[in-house]
């Protein structure tokens, strides 16, 4: 196992679909919010998955600016109900040491050994570290949507956060931040592109993630009781990358921004330098220094 698949602990299932695809789509952002989108062959070891473009891309360019990702590797089909797929939110960087590139150069090469070797010093890999991975299989809940109007929801598992074990202490004391929050079908919890102010955990009732990219398509999946959601924006000190609405009467448990990153701070022993709390998770056993 290498130290990238040792510090990301993913459930089998997904590093084996991870595996037996080809493509992924992966959304970049400038420094100023501008997003764009591209896809990509790729290869993966474990969790972490590696592409190639050439150093004069967009997504180069946005990558060297705001190493924050997004992505999605599903395949097509015109019934929702075998839809899956794999969607994350990520770190991205590109890859510099040697020993690594040959390493990543010889995983494209058993994976598509249709492409003509030639040289590599023309583009460059990147390296994609997931933050959040959410595997979608719609084969075992039928993907139908539950109040019968059109569409469909997409049945959700959250296989790995990079904050999910963070070591929470002062429950007793925080007990009193905690709002409780209420609302209607059809009413918009966060909105994308909004402030991230609050830390969301849906107690009861459901909810739907819109995120919409530069073309104006829309991506949307469901939420049920014991999601949360909010966190990432709140860490990265980023505007909400995607619109929440309720879909039922729901209940939620807001936190909200400092009192959640002090939360988190007391708990590590540290200062609210959350971008390294970050990086360091990711980068936990790198090779790489």
């Amino acid at each position: 196992m290498t130290p990238e698949q040792a510090a990301v602990d993913v459930p089998a299932h997904v590093v084996d679909y991870l595996s037996s695809h080809n493509t992924l789509t992966l959304a970049t952002a400038s420094p100023s919010g501008v997003p764009h989108a591209s896809t990509f062959l790729y290869v993966n070891d474990g969790s972490t998955l590696y592409f190639w473009t050439r150093p004069g891309t967009v997504t180069a360019r946005h990558v060297e600016q705001n190493p924050v990702v997004s992505f999605a590797i599903d395949e097509y089909t015109k019934d929702l109900r075998q839809t899956r797929g794999v969607q994350g939110s990520a770190e991205c960087n590109v890859v510099l040491n040697g020993e690594t590139i040959a390493r990543v150069a010889d995983l494209f090469g058993q994976k598509f050994p249709e492409l003509s070797p030639g040289t590599t010093m023309s583009i460059s890999f990147f390296r994609i570290v997931p933050t959040e991975l959410q595997f979608i299989d719609n084969t075992e809940a039928g993907g139908r949507s539950e109040d019968g109007t059109f569409g469909a929801d997409f049945s959700r598992e959250r296989a790995y956060s990079v904050f999910a074990d963070l070591p929470f202490q002062r429950t007793d004391s925080v007990l009193g931040e905690l709002q409780t929050v209420k609302v209607d079908a059809g009413e918009v919890v966060v909105r994308q592109g909004g402030p991230a102010d609050k830390f969301f955990i849906l107690v009861d009732g459901a909810v739907e993630v819109e995120q919409q990219d530069e073309s104006g398509a829309t991506s949307v999946s469901s939420l049920g009781p014991g999601h949360f959601f909010g966190e990432v924006a709140i860490m990265r000190g980023t505007p909400r990358a995607a619109t929440v609405r309720a879909t039922a009467p729901s209940t939620l448990i807001a936190v909200d921004r400092d009192v959640f990153r002090d939360l988190v701070a007391q708990s590590l022993g540290m200062t609210a330098d959350f971008d390294q709390v970050v990086r360091a998770r990711l980068r936990a056993g790198d090779e790489e220094s």
